[in-house]
């Protein structure tokens, strides 16, 4: 899947320490409440978190949540066909998978939504090519993932769309100031020195009481 989508998406993957998982997982259980587990499309407009004081909701979030269950459903069907669960309960290398895909998926979209507004400041525009090649990712995407998953969603088509237009000003952007700052454009991506540079400066909230409610492999698949 990572090929035959975005490549410059894959390689903004980040992989979160162990202690900021740990700290997830505490905030999960350690007080002895269990979060309460939400159904992805009847919470859309909740606010999941605020960046610069711009809130975002969850519907923001579903191109990134739809694109890492359909990820590590690849791995979790080679782990186990017949349950797929499994997998995503799964505690490895100091984390749960299902904790770890959530947490992914947020910093990705952090990420984007950092990166786009800086680039809509400068006011940065996409060129046609740029454009085309972003919809036509969309569609692809869209198609593969299937009716069910779009469903569960509850985001249509083109919102989808509009998140993967976004990524690719953002993408552009990292491109630019990488140029300007005469450092690899991998600097820049999630898990990159110069981004969490940049991050620094910036302020951002997750709702956790949103957030957390979100169980990653149960939101566009059917995992039992």
């Amino acid at each position: 899947m990572r090929e035959k989508y975005f490549n410059w998406f894959c390689s903004c993957r980040r992989y979160v320490s162990v202690a900021v998982v740990l700290c997830a997982l505490l905030c999960l259980g350690g007080c002895g409440v269990r979060q309460e587990t939400i159904v992805f499309n009847e919470h859309l407009d909740e606010t999941a978190l605020v960046l610069d004081g711009q809130e975002y909701s969850l519907r923001a979030f579903a191109f990134y949540i739809a694109y890492e269950e359909q990820l590590i459903q690849e791995q979790a069907l080679l782990y186990n066909a017949e349950n797929p669960n499994a997998y995503w309960n799964t505690h490895m290398n100091g984390h749960f998978v299902r904790v770890r895909a959530r947490t992914e998926a947020m910093n990705l979209a952090i990420h984007d939504f950092l990166l786009y507004d800086l680039a809509m400041d400068m006011g940065m525009e996409l060129n046609d090519e740029q454009i085309k090649y972003a919809k036509s990712r969309c569609d692809d995407f869209w198609m593969d993932i299937g009716e069910t998953a779009q469903e569960r969603l509850g985001v249509p088509k083109e919102e989808m769309e509009e998140t993967l237009l976004r990524m690719a000003l953002a993408q552009a952007y990292q491109e630019l100031i990488a140029a300007m700052d005469g450092v690899p454009m991998e600097d820049y991506n999630a898990e990159g020195a110069a981004y969490e540079k940049l991050l620094d400066e910036h302020t951002y909230k997750i709702k956790k009481s949103v957030w957390e409610g979100i169980s990653m492999g149960h939101v566009t698949l059917l995992n039992e």
